[in-house]
């Protein structure tokens, strides 16, 4: 019997092997037509040759065990690692726990680049049950021996994403000399061509931006006229042309008049477009390290929170987040407006050499060494907004007193979750980084799945609330963008990476869902 099975697999891997089964192609099993092979025996065949002769393992770098896929999404790019190096052919084998038809391809090298017409066959194959995906690694001269093997499963979401991405990539080290090498991307991930540029060739910088719940606004921070405290809220549209009327300014904000002019940290717009919050009187430190990959160390040493009414055009603080002796940082707005939650520590502008002097400074040392010297924890914090008046803030239980540094709380827009970014200390581009979910109003954190093992941040929900964005540097010290699925319990899964939007030499970052189409925005210029 074992003479058999052993003829039978060599007369298969030998057919792929010398093109008579399309060589390179994926083969569905309606297609196995030679009568030497039936295909409902295939995989049980190539197990028993695997308990023979495969003892190398081979890794399955991606996809990762249990990720979930989105209904729409266009193919991921399998990959793997076999350390076997006689081996020159990889048999890939897909099959499903719903018993549907298997899929079969070879490749010669060690990647597979599903074509667009086998994805939607193995999706809608393994819309209910699993995705089981076995990779057999040989030699072509002597089929008969499989000589390595690795598996892994997945599985496709029953919601999708239903929503576009707005991100913003920049080269290595940042900050950069030419800052109009910058450029903001918009994308779908049902598309298999890269996303496109809608913005770049500034000659100032830009930063964080979002959208407002229908998805008839976009804002984003930028450095428009010299001023480092402007931003806009502007109608989203297929040519959207930026003049000094959408822009107002965190520096028209009162201040003491020792302050130089200020950004408005990490500002956003509130969810129905009626008001934007942001750091202001802020004073930060920034030291630019040796490292490329970890370019800077960067949080706010003082600040409070003000915010900005469209309505009537004007400014105020936050009261319950304008207390100097603390630095207010990283507010996020409930979906009804209702609340906001931020990240709070005690002023700390000990840290500067010279406070009139707060402008970046190069240090010859790597992120990890400047931490130590240059540290700040964070706590999060819950407050009402009440249209403006505010009130007290309270500490946000499982993100609060915890000896790590809790920041950029995100809401989902069903209410239900926070999501926040983990660390030592500081407030962004941390190596150890990692995103926990708690409860909105507060609960025990639970470290989410989908974290990576290299920096885990920026992160943005759908609007459905049913996936979240967010940044790694995992594979590369260029950023690259993640997606996980997150049902509604808040169980999350190893997350599928958007492979379409990385570009080399760019860092790909601060992504944000947006409630609009891709094709709802063609270009942004500025007048």
């Amino acid at each position: 019997m074992k003479k058999l099975q052993i003829l039978t697999v060599a007369i298969l891997l030998g057919l792929l092997v010398t093109s008579c089964i399309r060589p390179t192609s994926d083969i569905g099993s309606d297609n196995l037509n030679d009568k030497t092979i039936d295909p409902t025996l295939l995989l049980t065949l190539l197990d028993a040759r695997k308990k023979e002769h495969a003892d190398t393992e081979l890794i399955i770098s991606y996809p990762y065990q249990d990720s979930i896929f989105p209904p729409e999404i266009a193919s991921p790019q399998v990959t793997w690692v076999d350390v076997e190096k006689k081996n020159n052919r990889w048999l890939i084998a897909v099959t499903f726990t719903n018993n549907s038809s298997p899929i079969y391809s070879i490749s010669s090298k060690n990647q597979w680049e599903i074509e667009n017409h086998i994805w939607e066959t193995i999706k809608s194959r393994g819309a209910t049950g699993s995705i089981q995906l076995n990779i057999y690694g040989f030699n072509s001269t002597s089929p008969e021996y499989i000589l390595s093997t690795g598996m892994v499963s997945f599985g496709i979401a029953p919601t999708g994403v239903e929503a576009a991405i707005l991100y913003r990539q920049v080269p290595l080290p940042f900050p950069i000399k030419n800052i109009e090498q910058m450029k903001w991307r918009l994308g779908d991930i049902a598309s298999y061509q890269q996303p496109k540029i809608i913005l770049q060739g500034l000659k100032f910088c830009a930063s964080c931006h979002t959208s407002s719940a229908d998805g008839k606004y976009l804002s984003m921070e930028m450095n428009y006229g010299n001023d480092p405290g402007a931003q806009f809220i502007a109608p989203v549209n297929k040519k959207l042309t930026l003049s000094q009327e959408d822009f107002f300014s965190w520096n028209d904000v009162s201040r003491p008049g020792i302050l130089p002019l200020s950004r408005g940290l990490f500002g956003r717009m509130s969810p129905h477009a009626n008001y934007a919050l942001a750091t202001v009187n802020e004073i930060s430190l920034a030291l630019l390290t040796n490292d490329s990959a970890f370019s800077q160390v960067f949080f706010p040493t003082y600040g409070i929170l003000g915010y900005y009414s469209v309505a009537t055009k004007s400014f105020a603080p936050l009261a319950g987040a304008d207390n100097f002796d603390y630095v207010h940082a990283n507010p996020d707005w409930s979906p009804d407006e209702s609340h906001v939650v931020f990240a709070r520590a005690k002023t700390k502008n000990q840290v500067h050499d010279n406070i009139m002097d707060v402008s970046p400074k190069f240090k010859d040392e790597d992120i990890h060494s400047l931490n130590q010297r240059y540290n700040i924890q964070f706590d999060l914090y819950r407050i009402p907004f009440n249209n403006g008046a505010g009130g007290q803030a309270t500490p946000l239980e499982g993100a609060n007193s915890n000896t790590m540094s809790n920041y950029f709380p995100r809401h989902s827009p069903d209410g239900k979750w926070i999501v926040f970014t983990q660390s030592k200390t500081g407030i962004m581009l941390q190596p150890d980084s990692k995103l926990f979910i708690i409860p909105a109003s507060g609960g025990t954190g639970r470290e989410m799945r989908c974290n990576r093992k290299l920096f885990n941040s920026w992160h943005s929900w759908s609007p459905n609330s049913r996936w979240l964005l967010f940044s790694s540097k995992v594979n590369t010290p260029f950023t690259e963008i993640f997606l996980t699925y997150v049902d509604e319990n808040g169980k999350d899964y190893p997350p599928v990476l958007l492979h379409r939007f990385s570009d080399k030499k760019y860092a790909a970052n601060v992504p944000e869902f947006v409630n609009f189409s891709a094709n709802d925005i063609d270009l942004i210029t500025i007048k």
